[in-house]
């Protein structure tokens, strides 16, 4: 215990010589500057959870294994990113968001984009966000827990299965996305995934047990317009009770055409925005967007900044994952 003890004050020491922040490595986490606040924090319809700290705070230290952990459970969801209000360029950033202590968690959340006036949010992202301090324990899962109850949610849910006729006649964009799934709570990856592709496909969120009667699904005289993607919902109540894993249906509203995702094995947000891209132009944000590339270069920048700090302490390998494990 004691030797333990030793090396973790070395790697503090350590750290506190060179001035790092603390998730340069890291691959879920953004270190973030006033160069490039504004954009990632206001310029998206995501949620950020934002630590401001400094590296010398014993309480930033000891939250700072549970936030690593954060930005792996988050990762796609919400936003994660790191301010040291130690770095001079960073003072006045902290003083702007009323940074009085350390650590400070805060949540940026993103206003209600209006989907119906296409006009007033013609480049489908929100302005300046709401803050919100976090004051709840500083353990993983209640910080994961508010991080993730604050992510704006744009998925319909059909309460039952009559509601697939307003569904077809919705003329708001051409395709509509549908997850079937046999848990009734609409998961935060979904939720994520409209945030994508906000404004360009309507999404939808069915439980397996809202089926029930849907072969019996019928628009009278309406039928003629979607003929197969009616029989295709009508065949749903059959297979309802074989349903082994959720999916995700694209219904292209003019051409009376669907296609499918089993997402049981594919809950990687990558391969469903490589589904979804097949029918339109790619997202706004997430996987295959261009937003996705700028947040990967300030990862990538700040993994630069901590390789070229590497070259002038070769001697010193020591890591805080080397000594201590990140409690779950």
């Amino acid at each position: 215990m004691m030797y333990t003890r030793l090396l973790y004050a070395l790697f503090l020491l350590v750290e506190l010589a060179f001035g790092a922040n603390f998730y340069d490595r890291d691959e879920n986490i953004m270190e973030l500057t006033p160069s490039n606040f504004d954009k990632v924090i206001h310029r998206t319809n995501y949620t950020t959870l934002v630590m401001f700290y400094a590296p010398w705070c014993g309480y930033c230290q000891e939250l700072k294994g549970s936030m690593k952990s954060a930005g792996k459970i988050l990762s796609g969801m919400v936003q994660v990113a790191g301010v040291n209000c130690d770095e001079s360029v960073n003072k006045q950033l902290c003083a702007q968001n009323r940074v009085s202590g350390f650590p400070t968690l805060m949540v940026f959340r993103p206003p209600k984009i209006n989907l119906d006036n296409p006009k007033k949010n013609s480049n489908g992202a929100a302005s300046q966000h709401a803050t919100e301090v976090y004051k709840g324990e500083r353990k993983l899962k209640p910080i994961v827990d508010f991080a993730l109850s604050r992510v704006k949610n744009y998925v319909k849910r059909l309460n039952r299965y009559s509601k697939f006729e307003e569904l077809l006649k919705s003329s708001r964009t051409r395709y509509a996305v549908v997850l079937i799934s046999k848990k009734e709570k609409i998961p935060t990856l979904y939720k994520s995934v409209a945030l994508d592709w906000l404004g360009i496909y309507d999404f939808y969120s069915i439980w397996d047990e809202k089926l029930q009667g849907v072969s019996q699904l019928s628009f009278e005289n309406d039928t003629k317009n979607w003929p197969n993607t009616v029989k295709y919902l009508q065949s749903l109540e059959k297979s309802e009770t074989e349903l082994q894993s959720p999916r995700i249906v694209v219904i292209d509203r003019e051409t009376d055409t669907y296609d499918e995702l089993d997402i049981l094995k594919t809950t990687d947000k990558n391969d469903i925005a490589t589904f979804l891209s097949k029918f339109e132009s790619k997202p706004r944000e997430g996987p295959l967007s261009k937003r996705q590339e700028y947040l990967k270069s300030i990862l990538n920048k700040s993994k630069s900044k901590k390789s070229k700090t590497k070259k002038n302490k070769q001697k010193t390998k020591l890591t805080k994952d080397d000594i201590v494990q990140d409690e779950l």
